[in-house]
């Protein structure tokens, strides 16, 4: 059976198809957009003019140097981080993939961590009642994280590397696997 997830008031919380990364890289821009517009000013950033010939170019620039940022919205607790001795509360996902592109084409390059807590329950109803059922909760959280490449490269070489099930075969350019991030790490600063 596959895992319920709630919001706040309750309510299932769906995300439709997670495979489908044409729609996902849509919500992205249209994240993007948001977040310049909340936060843009404060944090000196603003889309990357790149953006407009190549979509897959860095998401921000600084309006006031010339550096580059990446903004990794998110909105699901990685719930079941207790596995790896993370708390679901801190824990955000960072693409190994990503990690990989950014060491040879923007190893300068900035990340934001957009984190805005939509899920805050995951069920999963056991289909052994030797094991029980899973229910983790966590309290909605909202903020904003920056890290140096530099300073999240050195962290992911000590982090769990998860790799995702049903993308074992993927053949729609989906990550495969993502390390997991605490929010916590001293080197990450919450700058909103």
């Amino acid at each position: 059976m596959s895992p319920i997830m709630y919001d706040v008031d309750g309510k299932v919380v769906t995300h439709g198809d997670l495979q489908d990364k044409g729609s996902w890289c849509s919500h992205g821009e249209r994240k993007e957009n948001i977040f310049i517009k909340k936060y843009g000013l404060q944090l000196g950033q603003i889309i990357n003019p790149q953006k407009k010939i190549n979509r897959y170019a860095p998401d921000l620039a600084n309006c006031i140097g010339n550096g580059l940022a990446d903004l990794k919205t998110q909105n699901t607790p990685f719930f079941t981080a207790g596995k790896y001795k993370y708390d679901p509360q801190y824990t955000v996902t960072f693409n190994k993939n990503d990690a990989d592109r950014y060491r040879v084409n923007n190893p300068d390059i900035d990340i934001y961590f957009w984190v805005d807590w939509i899920a805050v329950r995951y069920f999963k109803e056991s289909t052994n009642p030797k094991y029980g059922d899973t229910d983790i909760s966590i309290d909605s959280m909202h903020g904003v994280w920056k890290v140096s490449f530099k300073d999240l490269d050195a962290i992911i070489q000590d982090s769990p590397l998860h790799q995702y099930q049903q993308r074992v075969n993927d053949v729609r350019g989906n990550a495969r696997d993502s390390y997991l991030i605490d929010l916590n790490d001293n080197r990450l600063q919450r700058v909103i």
